[in-house]
């Protein structure tokens, strides 16, 4: 009988072994309005003057914004700051995070005379300071497309 408990034991832990992280959402996301297309790209214009987000380029026949690089944090907090919009790299366990910064880029297309879809992607990169003294790409969790979207969607 203790044989039987032994082996139940040792399939559960085995089991729990096996259990993998979950997958990383997409560091892009995409809303719906219904709202006309100029409509809506004059409220992502706004949304990013708003938000003091400096644009690269805006090609408004081709539905693109693409924005400047944004310092999200520096300093010390940054190394903290960055759990807040993306996964830390796996550089390096000893990395010390010193900047934490995104650009932007936000695609409007036009569904019909009276609805268009959003798409913003953030590019995240964080500075190591400590090992590598290098940028390093980071995957978004999602918060800077959600929020950029939502004040998008609070304009209209």
């Amino acid at each position: 009988m203790k044989n039987v408990y032994l082996i139940v034991v040792m399939l559960i832990l085995t089991t729990l072994g096996c259990a993998s992280a979950p997958e990383p959402r997409p560091a892009e996301d995409t809303a719906f309005y219904l709202a006309r297309y100029n409509k809506v790209w004059d409220a992502a214009m706004m949304v990013l003057e708003n938000e003091s987000i400096p644009i690269e380029s805006a090609e408004k026949d081709k539905g693109l914004i693409s924005t400047k690089f944004v310092n999200y944090s520096v300093g010390q907090q940054a190394h903290h700051e960055l759990d807040n919009i993306a996964q830390k790299p796996s550089a390096t366990r000893l990395a010390i995070w010193s900047q934490v910064g995104y650009t932007l880029s936000i695609l409007i297309t036009p569904i019909n005379d009276m609805s268009t879809k959003a798409k913003v992607t953030a590019h995240i990169e964080a500075y190591d300071r400590n090992v590598t003294q290098e940028w390093h790409k980071c995957i978004s969790n999602g918060v800077i497309e959600d929020t950029i979207l939502e004040k998008i969607r609070a304009q209209l």
